[in-house]
């Protein structure tokens, strides 16, 4: 069978560039489907899937949207509807691959159908935002943001080639299988580079108890990922060494941007959880988001452009509130490893981040609004020791036999 290609587009003002990608589908062997996501204008090449078909969908009707000018929410009929028949044509097993050709709002449109597929089906926008921060558009999805360089606005012969190479990088990895080969359970794991030390130990110990790891970093977007892997049953257990993004969140600093599941769709799911503070000691900050004026006289620990800023007393306390609400919504799928001589580089014993004091009010308050079914063990050692990897390693393995060992009847 022709593998089935789909090719989003702003047919009013992207018709002319979509035949193109069309037209070079058809040459390398595939079969594509035209999707329009333009809003007004005439379409200058016959859709196979309307504008119109896309906001029915959605159940709006878009000539009634487009008479009264609400563009915004003609905009959010057809991101909506292309993304129910996006997972429509996939559920068909009618969908091999996604490639879209946008400038502002048609990248907008097409990136959140493509946010809604599942990881390994090739996803390619061809955009002229490929050069800006791309996070709003990929978000945690393995989306290709192939840069137009030119805009597409005059179609000549360098925008024949730069469309003519994306359509041949989204057919190519269209050819080979998008399933997921495990042949060992994979453990979800979190870090950072101020805790990658105790990631790198884990990997070893994993591997010696039968699994693969998968890191995430938790720069803002890595924990959301993991949380959709651990959604799609990916995942056996997870070692979130890391829960750093939640600092982050609650400081506006570099990390920033989580949803509100990060730390609870272990739970929901219910996979043994194996929780630590890395990173909790301090929030992150960067040249795209500097350190706020009245944090500058804290202490502060430099780990490359980015720089760490220690949390204070009552930070602390908020923050072993948010995360203790977090795990008590699924207490038995949860285990707390509590490391008392560090929680990340910079909170070692001669760096700038050392705060032992501060560091056990956030025990002592997690400790007392935590579940009383949640087990709480705490060791003497920081947090990149070997010693706290291979306990952490071992405890999650005895929480998965538990879990997979026969109910009595």
């Amino acid at each position: 069978m022709k593998k089935q290609l789909l090719i989003i587009a702003t047919l009013d003002t992207k018709g002319r560039e979509a035949r193109h990608v069309r037209n070079c589908a058809l040459k390398l062997g595939a079969h594509p489907i035209v999707m329009d996501i333009g809003v007004v204008g005439k379409p200058q090449l016959r859709p196979d899937l309307s504008n119109r078909e896309l906001a029915e969908a959605a159940g709006h009707d878009l000539q009634a949207l487009v008479r009264i000018k609400d563009r915004p929410k003609s905009i959010m009929a057809l991101q909506e509807g292309g993304r129910l028949i996006a997972n429509r044509l996939l559920r068909d097993g009618k969908l091999d691959g996604v490639i879209a050709l946008g400038g502002g709002t048609g990248t907008s449109v097409a990136s959140f159908i493509m946010r809604s597929l599942p990881f390994g089906l090739p996803k390619v926008i061809v955009s002229t935002m490929a050069s800006r921060d791309v996070r709003e558009y990929v978000g945690t999805k393995d989306i290709v943001m192939f840069h137009t360089v030119a805009d597409l606005l005059g179609f000549n012969g360098f925008i024949r080639l730069i469309l003519g190479q994306a359509t041949n990088a989204v057919y190519g990895m269209m050819q080979r299988s998008r399933r997921l080969k495990q042949n060992k359970p994979v453990i979800g794991v979190t870090a950072y580079g101020p805790t990658s030390e105790c990631a790198t130990f884990a990997e070893d110990f994993l591997h010696e108890k039968g699994y693969e790891m998968m890191g995430f970093h938790t720069n803002g977007c890595g924990g959301m990922a993991m949380e959709e892997m651990i959604a799609e049953g990916q995942i056996a257990g997870v070692l979130d060494f890391t829960p750093h993004e939640i600092a982050d969140e609650m400081m506006a600093g570099y990390c920033k941007g989580i949803g509100p599941n990060r730390l609870e769709t272990a739970g929901t799911m219910g996979i043994p959880l194996v929780f630590a503070p890395g990173g909790l000691d301090n929030a992150a900050f960067g040249p795209s988001c500097p350190v706020p004026k009245e944090l500058e006289p804290r202490n502060i620990y430099i780990h490359d452009a980015r720089v760490c800023v220690r949390l204070d007393s009552s930070e602390m306390k908020k923050l072993a509130r948010t995360i203790a609400d977090k795990l008590n919504k699924s207490p038995g799928t949860v285990y707390v490893l509590m490391p008392t001589r560090g929680w990340s580089e910079g909170d070692r014993e001669g760096m700038p981040l050392y705060d032992l004091a501060k560091d056990r009010i956030f025990t002592k308050n997690l400790k007392k609004l935590l579940s009383p079914q949640i087990p709480f063990e705490e060791m003497n050692i920081h947090i990149n020791d070997p010693l706290f990897a291979r306990r952490a390693v071992e405890v999650l393995d005895a929480m998965i036999k538990k879990s997979q060992s026969p109910k009595p009847v």
